[in-house]
């Protein structure tokens, strides 16, 4: 049986095991590319998801794509204009939304097991959701939008922040009101359920609702009503996301959803990813150690196998640092495997192994790495592809990605010149172009 660390009771715990699990990632905010921080999160959701699923848990795993938020607005109005509207805006997501899809393969997770559902896509249900609030006591409005009242919820359940710690809430004050999506654990304060139209900074991009008038949600709210809508009213079993969302998304994910479901009726266990640092420092652009695959792919075509294999070096729950030799050691570790398994030979691949042993201990990858001994632990359980380079299949350069994305776009747009025109592009870039019934598929011309 599984055991993993449960950020909330702060103890290694069992997962039940039953008829089905319900698996819930916090999902990507589609405004830019993913840098190596939020693919090492997404690695782990996916390890999480391939050990469940080998375990028979029967996992049905749903991923939230935040396709409208305080980035992806100001993202559309800066490449459609003052006067975005809607269609801009998901014209704007869809083309990262298919950007991050790529990336997933590339880094080898399932993607195609994964339910994605955009935020834009329930926006009734999202919008009740917070009706329903305020019908409780818990939402307030102000002139600028809906709120959360934190002190009525901390007056009724007592364990705000409990999922930072248990005394997270004593000494600091509340009432006071945030509209920002993200903000420290110092400014606590009252959070935007639903932010009122504002013709400056959200352009044509806003929902118009009878009680709550013109506006869009905040952050906040989308996770809690998306977890809701996909597992049918049923608590969620793990959430995943980063530690970096503990505060103030995943702690105000709990009160706004117990607020309407009663105690312990949202998520039983919390799991999340630490920190990936770059040369020993937190990753930022102004520090210049700032990755996303694209960066990486122009040095290295197997970018993705080798960066996924890098990441299960260190356990989820631990601090990682990114240098360009452990990426290098990562790639000459992956030969060594495929060395090593080309004089062994591979029987009985579905059996129980030492490798599984330490996914099964809290997913305790690096243990899982040293014991595991076939190509089906590396394969299927850890999700590296240990076949020499000469047969794994060539990754896409970033230029012809992004006209792949744009094509995928023009298409479901029904915009057949433009379509037409990206695949002569992407043929004169050297690839071909086959559409197929599962969509595009691009390969090297030989």
């Amino acid at each position: 049986m599984l055991k993993l660390y449960n950020t909330l009771t702060k103890q290694v715990e069992e997962i039940e095991k039953k008829d089905h699990l319900n698996l819930y990632t916090c999902g990507p905010t589609v405004y830019n590319y993913a840098h190596i921080g939020n693919l090492r999160a997404f690695i782990m959701a996916d390890l999480l998801y391939r050990t469940l699923k080998y375990e028979d848990y029967k996992p049905h795993w749903v991923m939230n794509i935040t396709d409208i938020d305080d980035k992806t607005i100001k993202g559309t109005l800066a490449e459609f204009g003052a006067n975005a509207t809607v269609k801009d805006l998901h014209t704007f997501t869809e083309k990262y939304l298919q950007i991050f899809k790529q990336d997933l393969k590339e880094v080898n997770v399932l993607v195609d097991e994964i339910e994605m559902i955009r935020v834009t896509d329930k926006m009734p249900e999202i919008q009740q959701f917070i009706v329903d609030l305020m019908q409780k006591g818990y939402a307030y409005k102000a002139d600028d939008g809906v709120y959360f009242s934190i002190e009525k919820y901390q007056k009724d359940f007592g364990d705000y922040g409990s999922l930072v710690g248990e005394k997270f809430i004593e000494g600091k004050k509340v009432g006071a009101r945030v509209a920002v999506d993200e903000y420290e654990k110092d400014n606590l304060s009252d959070f935007a359920l639903w932010k009122a139209h504002n013709e400056t900074t959200d352009g044509q991009i806003y929902w118009d609702h009878a009680e709550l008038g013109k506006g869009r949600p905040g952050w906040h709210i989308e996770c809690s009503v998306i977890n809701q809508v996909a597992f049918k009213g049923e608590p969620t079993d793990i959430h995943t996301g980063g530690v970096d969302l503990i505060f103030p998304h995943h702690t105000n994910e709990i009160a706004q959803s117990q607020a309407l479901l009663g105690k312990g009726n949202f998520v039983k266990h919390w799991f999340h990813s630490e920190h990936l640092l770059v040369d020993g420092k937190k990753m930022a652009k102004s520090a210049n150690n700032f990755y996303t695959l694209k960066d990486l792919r122009e040095k290295n075509p197997y970018i993705g196998n080798v960066l996924r294999f890098l990441f299960l070096q260190a356990k989820y729950s631990s601090q990682q640092n990114f240098t360009d030799e452990s990426l290098k050691a990562s790639q000459q570790a992956i030969v060594g495997i495929y060395t090593a398994l080309q004089k062994s030979v591979d029987q009985d691949l579905g059996a129980k192994e030492p490798g599984l042993k330490g996914l099964e201990n809290d997913l305790n990858t690096p243990q899982a790495v040293a014991d595991g001994s076939r190509r089906f632990v590396y394969q299927e359980l850890l999700g590296v592809n240990v076949l020499p380079p000469k047969e794994q299949p060539e990754a896409l350069s970033a230029n012809v990605q992004e006209l792949v994305s744009a094509r995928d776009e023009a298409k479901k747009q029904k915009d057949f010149a433009k379509s037409d025109d990206l695949r002569k592009q992407i043929e004169d870039a050297g690839y071909e172009v086959m559409d197929t019934s599962e969509g595009q598929k691009v390969k090297k011309k030989i």
